[in-house]
């Protein structure tokens, strides 16, 4: 493998949104277009120095902690290829005024769920790898014992999640629930569906990965229902809050291995799923739902306040009887926004351009 010749950071407010800034027009290398933090090491120097000179340099911030490296990709530019490794971090400083560079960079911007195209501004070359990069911290969550990815298929920057996928699909807990194991071409596909869904829909899964030892843990998260899905419709119905639920038609779901049980995982991913809606997407409802005779699942509903609703039939299982059934009962549990304690009340929204600051 080649050696690292970049590094970029990937710094969130507590939005959860990525800092960006625009390079100014008379830069030799990728004049015009939004870029994260970083550059090249200089000789001598460990990608983690080059990392905390850049960040210093180009925002007057300082590198607290390295979260995670996100990805370690190749690019080119007229002809040269680089390496390059990004890092999310967190920094130290006053978030609201980056110092910007005199005469590299003109502009800065806080890029959220709704403001990835920004990154496309001036790229000529149409080249959405470092877009990608920026979604996927954007998407990115971490709880006290986990950290929660985006999952995506094969990619040519980010890590897919197929192996994973058909690895926790293999546990036996997993497969008695979701109606067998996945092939190695059906992680693959799955894996590929759920990265579309995160571009298409704003959101879907995670998966869940402990960050003590980076062991995978499970899966989970939300998924947007199409409005037109008859199923959607009989939640409404049921729910019936005055269309709350159906304007996001959002659903909370997991998955969890079998060594991961029992251990409060189940909940950490669920009360993360819950906050990503109501503060990150603005969402008004949350629903779950899960076989009647599911304990386990509709136990750590009401662990996260979820209130039952009742119950709608469904392709699913059937207490003491094997294979899937057309009309399996369901129970459903939802949450409102309002009962959230603390919850945040800016909605989101475009980013805002701040021009530079020397």
């Amino acid at each position: 493998m080649r050696p690292v010749d970049c590094v970029g950071a990937l710094i969130r407010d507590e939005r959860q949104r990525v800092y960006v800034h625009r390079r100014t027009a008379s830069r030799r290398l990728l004049p015009g277009i939004w870029d994260i933090v970083g550059g090249h090491l200089e000789d001598g120097e460990t990608p983690e120095q080059a990392l905390a000179r850049e960040v210093e340099e180009e925002t007057g911030w300082r590198v607290r902690d390295i979260v995670a490296t996100v990805t370690d990709w190749e690019w080119e530019y007229k002809g040269r290829v680089r390496r390059e490794l990004d890092y999310l971090v967190t920094v130290d400083g006053d978030l609201s005024q980056p110092r910007l560079e005199d005469g590299k960079h003109d502009a800065s911007a806080w890029v959220g769920p709704d403001d990835l195209e920004l990154l496309m501004v001036n790229r000529t070359d149409g080249d959405r790898r470092l877009r990608d990069i920026v979604a996927h911290a954007v998407r990115t969550r971490f709880t006290e014992r986990l950290r929660l990815v985006p999952i995506a298929g094969p990619d040519q920057v980010l890590p897919g999640h197929a192996a994973d996928l058909e690895r926790l699909h293999a546990d036996a807990w997993v497969a008695e629930w979701y109606a067998g194991t996945w092939s190695t071409e059906e992680s693959v596909r799955r894996a590929a569906e759920y990265q579309a869904r995160w571009e298409a829909n704003g959101v879907s899964k995670w998966i869940a990965y402990q960050r003590s030892t980076g062991e995978l843990v499970g899966r989970g998260g939300m998924e947007r229902w199409a409005p037109d899905d008859d199923l959607a419709v009989s939640i409404a119905e049921l729910l019936d809050d005055g269309g709350e639920w159906m304007a996001d038609r959002l659903e909370l779901g997991w998955a969890l291995r079998s060594e991961f049980r029992g251990r409060g995982l189940a909940s950490e991913i669920g009360r993360a799923g819950v906050k990503h809606a109501f503060e990150s997407l603005g969402a008004r409802s949350v629903i779950a739902l899960t076989e009647r005779h599911n304990t386990a699942s509709r136990a750590v509903m009401e662990r996260l306040g979820m209130k039952y609703a009742g119950e709608i039939r469904t392709e699913g299982l059937l207490e003491g009887r094997t294979g899937v059934h057309p009309d399996a009962p369901f129970a459903v549990y939802a949450i409102r926004a309002a009962v959230q304690p603390g919850r945040a009340t800016v909605q989101p929204g475009r980013a805002t351009v701040q021009p530079g600051r020397a």
